[in-house]
């Protein structure tokens, strides 16, 4: 069972989560936290050593939650295809899953981070080498049972794959025009069919 304090860091990076990723580092202030944790400064701080310390925490929290369901669309029963074929009709819902988090975490945190705090930059950089490891892995066994071909090795065909989604995030949030998502998805469902199903 955890402790009172372990429950209050718990409560605090679950409801500063969305505000980071939703403001930038820059953009958020500390009377934003107060307000919406209904703590004090003195309380927020008891439990993380600065601002930076928290606004990591809440990008971890939200990262954690987009790898665990990528790791769900990746690890299902199914062949190397129906896996990607899960990947990429995750991502055509995408905004409604990032959602609650304030966007997207890789998109929001990353451009943020790398003008305005390194070490939340250097946090995106390794979710992003996680995310496309993990794809990476589908393709390879997809190689090695014989069910997929590639052109390139299967950690480059995953980066291109997570730009080219990453990118249809990108365009949809700008634009507030989810056919991105939509087109993307269809167009990598037939590049997946045409192109590297076996």
């Amino acid at each position: 069972m955890s402790t009172k304090a372990e429950r209050t860091t718990a409560y605090i990076i679950e409801t500063v989560a969305p505000i980071f990723n939703k403001h930038g580092y820059v953009g958020t202030s500390m009377s934003d936290l107060t307000e919406a944790t209904g703590l004090t400064k003195g309380a927020l701080y008891g439990n993380f050593e600065n601002k930076e310390a928290l606004a990591l925490a809440a990008f971890e929290f939200n990262s954690k939650r987009l790898l665990l369901a990528i790791e769900e669309q990746l690890d299902n029963e199914g062949n190397a295809l129906q896996k990607l074929y899960s990947l990429t009709d995750f991502y055509r819902n995408y905004d409604e899953f990032v959602q609650e988090m304030g966007g997207c975490p890789v998109l929001n945190v990353g451009v943020d981070g790398k003008y305005n705090n390194p070490l939340l930059a250097a946090a995106v950089r390794e979710t992003v080498k996680d995310i496309e490891g993990k794809i990476a892995l589908v393709l390879e066994d997809g190689i090695n049972k014989g069910e997929l071909r590639l052109p390139v090795t299967p950690l480059q065909f995953a980066k291109q794959l997570y730009t080219m989604l990453q990118g249809a995030v990108s365009m949809a949030t700008i634009t507030d025009d989810r056919k991105y998502l939509l087109n993307t998805v269809t167009y990598l469902n037939l590049l997946i069919s045409k192109e590297i199903q076996k």
